[in-house]
Order: C-alpha cells, then structure tokens, then sequence
C-alpha cells in the first residue's frame, strides 16, 4: 500500500523544461516557394547522356548481328542490336512491358546516381 501512495505524490512535481526555443529567423511558405525556385536556378542540372559500353558476347552473335547489318537491318552492330531490342519490346504483353518498363528506370536511375557521383567527385 505504502508504494501506491507515494507514486501518487511524484505525479504533483513540476519538471524543469529550461527556456523555450526559438528560430532565429521567421518565414512564410511564400518566402519559401520563392527561395525554392532561386536555389534550382542555382543548382547544375544534370543531363543523363548514354555512354558507349562494351557488352560480351561469343563469336556467334556476333557474326550473327554484323550478318544482319549486312543484309540491312541496321547500318551498324548498334543499330541491328536496338532494333532488335525495339521489335521484342513491341511485341510484349502489356504486363511484360510494365514490368520492363520499372526494371529499366531501376536500372537507369542506378546508372544517373553514379554518374552524379563520379561528376560531384571530380568537381571536388
């Protein structure tokens, strides 16, 4: 008993909180939206330009892509290569598609990060 009667007298005992906490400066959600829009005029844009890249493959598909280059279906590797790509892609249920669709703007914006990074690391 002697315990719940004692709990009952802490309760009463104001606690010291210290002094109130200020912002130095005030603003308003105008003062705000304005600031946002000089800031992105100040911040670099940056561009995401496909680099070249090298992909392995055997010696197979690799006759195979320059003999369809040859008969023309592309003026060059990439062209056959992409268009190729292009005539799998069109011809996907809409559900592949989709999930193609997520799957390469995971990849891309993997690819954007750390072009972002290798650019902020050389401006350094």
């Amino acid at each position: 008993m002697s315990l719940v009667r004692n709990n009952n007298k802490e309760k009463n005992k104001i606690i010291p909180r210290g002094s109130d906490i200020k912002p130095k400066k005030e603003f308003s959600i105008d003062e705000l939206e304005n600031n946002n829009e000089e800031t992105t005029a100040h911040h670099q844009i940056f561009e995401y330009i496909p680099a070249v890249t090298s992909i392995k493959v055997d010696t197979k598909i690799r006759d195979k892509v320059n003999t369809l280059s040859l008969i023309g279906y592309g003026e060059n590797q990439k062209e056959v290569i992409e268009n190729a790509l292009d005539s799998v892609i069109n011809n996907m249920s809409i559900e592949s598609k989709r999930s193609f669709e997520n799957q390469y703007q995971v990849l891309e914006n993997k690819t954007i990060n750390l072009l972002k990074k290798k650019t902020n690391k050389n401006n350094s």
